[in-house]
């Protein structure tokens, strides 16, 4: 006769306590706040699911370790790459694993296999151990047992429904099993309520209102338009010396003279990342946060750049050396108003690193494209070899290492942005030859960070070379500059904003006056003040003005959070920022109802009616 395994009161405890041992070694690298809250949480949660799988799986319990197992897992990887958790909704970004897989190899950390390194022989165990006749197998589950599940059930997703919470939230709050649990609620249709905004208050002062000419207006009028996005270029690079060598040359050259170059941007970027930083740049809009407004947003109508050059006189055409698909840019960019894209496939595969075509090729191919066209143009192109994890071949790495760095990201990452500052520089120069230089202007900026203090061998090291302790707020400064030539002009603007600034600045720079439209940015060079709202890398509603720098804290928990002077660094009470917080979060929640409720056009004609 077949034998059965029976599970037991010891079996079962073999398993509570192998999920709870991973789950803190699983907090010991991820979680940011030790809390007891998390602990509870956790136990309440393995209790529901130990319920949830006697009651309705027969009890398949080592099915249940196998699952949380592999999801610790995957939790543990996808943290080492991003810095924050997977989430249901990112399932739409699943065709994108392939090209970062090499990258998530990369920064695979050894503590990784703890999570499923067991499964096989706590299988083996299990099976070979039966249930001996001095150990009395659990009974089976009776109807008062489904009710306390239930009821369990219902007292856990209480704290979800009494407070508005985000998942970063929940996680740091509770643990990751509500983490998950409540990223699943949330999908549902119907429970996300979505997001409610008080429109006469929310859109108010975000009507473009570049009607009047400020400092510096059309100092770049009827010039070309170059704009290129450096793959995760950080303000650190620029004038940065390591080793008695120079990283970034060409882009310390182009910021030293005519030019304005502002250090203090910072990234508001989302889970999409690079096409999230071109959402921001090109609609002055914050993006959605969880999910890519490319990949999501495609039938959506925008305020975008590319249309309002279009409709100036401008032929606008976008650049990139990967698949037109991938982040959807081959659908969205006709949306933005773009009238050609020019992708890997439009291009002579010649020279391919990483991700796709060198930046080396990518700019010479381009520079071919923009000799033939009519002017004026607005190129946009964006970079790509400076990609995680910044492997690129041995002969194209210039750089000498100090030994301690050698094999670090760190050390591929400052070969790679080298590489990649080499090929603007013969760009720069294939513009002059073209007879383009003078009549452009070249406007150059970071997507995002390449190097996150969240881990570990990042932060010591640049925290060693920086001679600070590298936090978030250093990662996600990025540079931005206009490079206007033979302007004379040499300006460091240190004004605090984000990369939803550029486009409002960028039209004072070249005089188009344009009363329509939704911006959320402002014009730096004439605003009074400064304003960046963080998202995604930080807790919604982080951010950084004149005078202040705030980081909501990983629990939603104000008293938590960390609040500081911007220029002295002395710690403020975090209640003396509640001004700011309120404005980021109003901020960003506004563009994502707009974006989501693809309203932008109405809401357009209804600001108008206000601001008339």
């Amino acid at each position: 006769m077949k034998k059965t395994y029976q599970w037991t009161t010891k079996s079962i405890t073999i398993i509570v306590v192998l999920i709870l041992l991973k789950s803190l070694v699983f907090y010991g690298y991820t979680a940011e706040l030790a809390r007891l809250s998390v602990l509870l949480g956790t136990i309440a949660w393995m209790a529901f699911l130990l319920l949830l799988f006697w009651n309705v799986f027969n009890g398949k319990f080592f099915l249940l370790y196998c699952i949380i197992s592999c999801i610790l897992f995957v939790d543990f990887l996808y943290f080492q790459y991003f810095g924050f958790l997977p989430s249901v909704k990112e399932l739409v970004h699943v065709g994108h694993v392939g090209a970062i897989s090499e990258s998530i190899v990369y920064v695979l950390h050894p503590i990784s296999f703890v999570f499923i390194i067991d499964l096989i022989p706590v299988g083996l165990y299990l099976r070979k151990k039966q249930s001996r006749q001095d150990e009395t197998p659990i009974r089976k589950p009776t109807y008062p047992d489904r009710i306390i599940a239930f009821v369990l059930l219902i007292s856990l997703l209480i704290p979800f429904s009494s407070e508005s919470l985000q998942s970063y939230f929940v996680f740091n709050r509770y643990g990751v099993f509500a983490y998950h649990m409540f990223d699943l609620v949330r999908v549902i249709p119907g429970v996300d309520g979505g997001i409610t905004v008080d429109e006469t208050v929310s859109y108010n002062g975000y009507v473009n209102k570049m009607a009047e000419r400020g400092k510096y207006f059309s100092v770049a009028k009827d010039r070309n338009i170059i704009v290129i996005q450096l793959e995760s270029f950080q303000d650190f690079l620029v004038n940065f010396v390591y080793n008695d060598q120079e990283i970034t040359p060409n882009l310390n050259r182009l910021v030293s003279s005519d030019s304005i170059y502002f250090d203090e941007i910072y990234q508001q970027v989302g889970a999409g990342n690079t096409s999230d930083c071109e959402f921001v740049i090109l609609n002055s809009m914050h993006a959605l946060g969880d999910v890519s407004v490319y990949q999501t947003r495609e039938e959506n109508s925008f305020y975008a750049l590319p249309s309002l050059l279009k409709s100036k006189g401008y032929f606008p055409v976008a650049f990139h050396g990967n698949n037109g698909w991938f982040w959807n840019r081959e659908k969205i960019y006709p949306s933005l108003g773009f009238d050609d894209f020019i992708s890997l496939e439009d291009m002579e595969n010649d020279e391919i690193i990483g991700f796709g075509l060198s930046d080396s090729s990518l700019f010479k191919q381009t520079l071919g494209y923009l000799r033939g066209i009519e002017e004026p143009f607005f190129a946009f192109i964006v970079t790509l070899t400076s990609h995680n994890p910044y492997e690129i071949p041995e002969e194209l790495r210039a750089i000498e290492l100090l030994p301690e760095h050698e094999g670090t990201l760190f050390g591929n990452y400052i070969q790679s942005v080298h590489y990649t500052d080499a090929a603007l520089g013969e760009f720069i120069e294939g513009l002059k030859e073209a007879g383009l230089y003078d009549s452009s202007l070249i406007a150059l900026y970071g997507d995002h960070a390449g190097l996150y203090p969240f881990n570990k061998e990042n932060k010591d090291i640049l925290s060693e070379l920086l001679a600070c302790e590298y936090d978030f707020v250093h990662a996600m400064n990025i540079p931005l500059l206009f490079h206007i030539p033979n302007s004379n002009l040499n300006v460091l603007n240190s004004k605090p904003g984000g990369q939803i600034d550029f486009f409002p600045t960028l039209l004072n720079l070249i005089g188009i006056v344009e009363k329509s439209g939704i911006l959320f940015g402002r014009d730096l060079l004439n605003s009074s003040s400064g304003f960046a709202a963080f998202t995604h890398y930080v807790p919604e509603g982080s951010f950084i003005d004149n005078n202040r720098i705030f980081i909501m804290s990983s629990d939603g928990i104000l008293d938590n959070s960390e609040a500081v002077e911007r220029r002295t660094g002395k710690m403020i009470t975090p209640y003396s920022c509640l001004d700011g917080y309120k404005d980021s979060i109003q901020q960003i929640q506004a563009s994502k109802y707009l974006i989501l409720n693809n309203s932008i056009s109405n809401l357009m004609g209804v600001s108008n009616e206000r601001d008339n």
